[in-house]
């Protein structure tokens, strides 16, 4: 299959750097995709104005986590920790790409950590970062800072956590529309020769599976990758995510504007699937440029 396309429509992936386990994933995913579909990568490393400020007040403390004792924020420490953090984020990026063979950049922004991520994304075509940063948290939803950007981002967007390799099998979920197919073709274009590509044909009939099965195989056509293909017939967010996780898959990859789910079903599935999704947008930066 040609991905001209899709290699035209995302040129630029820009990586949010905390160096978090699921932020050094996030970036292991990103450069895979860049590789496969010749893009660059533009890392960037936040400096949280908000825990700057907090550092400055005379009365705010931190706990900490192996004593659970407390003591006062240090100006000095936070910049010093911030620095070590920003160098540590660079150099990530650098021996990642160097890995992957793609070219990169890296910059640092100071500002509200999703403000900041949120508008960088402008500026290019996919947007990848952690299910959650550095901020211990109990719950297994979203972090902060990914569920704003899914919120808000116009962006393509890849969320990413530790414990998935960037060759696990992709799933992609296909109903014959446009949204459907662009997320295919993505999938077909940044599966590795030996992935395994898993298919789900949203159909309620035996002939609707059959007509998505044959332009799914057409889609996939003269590539070198073994594809299966399951019949779902359910629409509703439970019963997806209970045949995702049924299904050995790695990377999930969805599409908005699909005619049989709608789009808040589509978010639902991205929070609560307990892997790495690939969400790609109705509307991107790409799309609208002439």
């Amino acid at each position: 299959m040609d991905t001209t396309t899709e290699r035209k429509t995302i040129r630029r992936i820009t990586v949010a750097l905390d160096c978090s386990p699921h932020s050094r994933a996030s970036l292991d995913a990103a450069a895979a995709i860049a590789g496969a579909l010749h893009a660059e990568l533009s890392g960037i490393f936040v400096e949280d104005i908000n825990l700057i400020r907090m550092a400055e007040l005379p009365f705010s403390e931190e706990i900490l986590v192996h004593t659970a004792r407390s003591r006062q924020l240090d100006t000095a420490e936070v910049s010093r920790l911030m620095k070590q953090q920003r160098k540590e984020a660079f150099e990530l990026l650098r021996e990642t790409a160097e890995r992957f063979g793609v070219p990169h950049s890296f910059r640092t922004l100071r500002g509200r950590v999703s403000t900041e991520i949120i508008s960088a994304a402008l500026e290019s075509d996919l947007l990848a970062l952690g299910r959650s940063g550095r901020a211990p948290s109990c719950r297994r939803g979203l972090g902060s800072t990914a569920k704003q950007a899914v919120m808000e981002s116009k962006t393509h967007i890849l969320l990413s956590l530790r414990g998935f390799r960037a060759a696990s099998p992709l799933l992609v979920l296909y109903d014959g529309s446009a949204a459907a197919k662009l997320a295919l073709e993505t999938a077909t274009g940044i599966a590795g020769a030996d992935d395994v590509m898993h298919v789900l044909l949203l159909a309620g009939n035996e002939a609707k599976a059959a007509r998505l099965r044959g332009e799914a195989e057409r889609i996939t056509a003269g590539i070198e990758k073994k594809t299966d293909f399951h019949v779902i017939p359910w629409r509703d967010s439970t019963m997806l995510s209970q045949c995702i996780r049924m299904i050995d898959s790695g990377l999930v990859v969805l599409g908005e504007g699909m005619e049989t789910i709608d789009d808040t079903t589509v978010i639902r599935l991205v929070e609560s699937l307990p892997c790495p999704v690939l969400l790609l947008r109705r509307r991107t930066k790409a799309s609208r440029r002439t």
